[in-house]
């Protein structure tokens, strides 16, 4: 047996891929594929973290982790996905760093399933959308969040995937990962269902690939934090009610982030060094990339 751990990021897709697994759950339980919910899979790692750092006995915590990921069960493959792995929607990004606490955490993981073979999948996505996205979903759990200290501490032209794929492997390179691109993911969702749970045949999945990742745009946010700033939302139903206001205004399919706060200039710039830094992992030692299909 093995694991296959997706560990986001977030903002690319893993709900609806989360929802096609969900939607292959009988095809992938006839290829001996275990999916455990998202929430039984956080309990059961949150307390092995626990047992790890209570010093107790790691063969024991293994065994313990994964009766409880299984429920005792017979599979070939243990296949999870949890963008919560790399940290935390509202603080994706630290000083120079996506996500800096990742190695700590991937760490934790390996030990505490010592001896089982695992993998970790990676969708990344340019930066330019990537943090705007965040901070565009994120503002509906923590409104009194202004975009300017979300990214305050960040170099924003220095922020490279290439780094956090490292620090994930924990800078040995010994641990394999698959990458892909949250822009080609409409594209290959079918591919990356079936390097993530091992199936033969991708045609025998079945789904869509609706429109994912809706939401407030940037300049919505941005409002949004400066109305409930100046007029509080005093219970849940009111704070509703606004965020539903500025939804269907300030959609992000319409691409409202603008140049007042998000110059032309950065967007391009970010851009470039994505596309350079996708060339760099193209290369990587233990990465294999899922692209999509260059037609001609």
């Amino acid at each position: 047996m093995d694991l296959r751990l997706h560990i986001g990021v977030h903002r690319t897709a893993t709900q609806h891929l989360r929802k096609m697994l969900a939607l292959n759950s009988e095809l992938l339980a006839e290829h001996g594929v275990c999916v455990p919910s998202p929430e039984h899979a956080e309990k059961a790692f949150a307390r092995a973290v626990r047992q790890l750092k209570a010093k107790e006995n790691v063969d024991r915590i293994n065994a313990d982790l994964l009766s409880s990921l299984t429920q005792d069960k017979e599979y070939n493959r243990i296949v999870m996905v949890d963008p919560n792995v790399s940290g935390t929607l509202m603080r994706p990004i630290g000083k120079e760093f996506f996500y800096p606490r990742i190695g700590t955490t991937i760490s934790r993981i390996v030990t505490s399933l010592e001896g089982l073979p695992a993998r970790l999948f990676v969708s990344i996505r340019n930066p330019a959308t990537f943090i705007p996205s965040c901070y565009g979903k994120g503002i509906r759990s923590k409104p009194d969040v202004s975009f300017q200290s979300f990214v305050s501490e960040a170099n924003l032209q220095g922020l490279r995937w290439s780094d956090f794929l490292h620090r994930a492997q924990l800078k040995k390179a010994d641990l394999p990962m698959t990458v892909w691109r949250y822009e080609d993911y409409p594209f290959i969702w079918r591919d990356v269902v079936q390097a993530l749970t091992g199936i033969e045949n991708r045609e025998d999945l079945v789904g869509h690939t609706k429109p994912m990742n809706t939401g407030l745009s940037l300049r919505g946010a941005i409002l949004m934090h400066t109305y409930l700033s100046e007029k509080e939302a005093k219970t849940r139903e009111e704070f509703e009610t606004v965020r539903m206001a500025f939804d269907q205004k300030f959609p992000s399919s319409l691409g409202h982030n603008h140049n007042l706060h998000w110059p032309t200039e950065l967007t391009e710039s970010m851009t470039e060094n994505y596309e350079d830094d996708w060339y760099y992992i193209e290369r990587m030692e233990n990465v294999e990339t899922i692209k999509a299909p260059i037609v001609t």
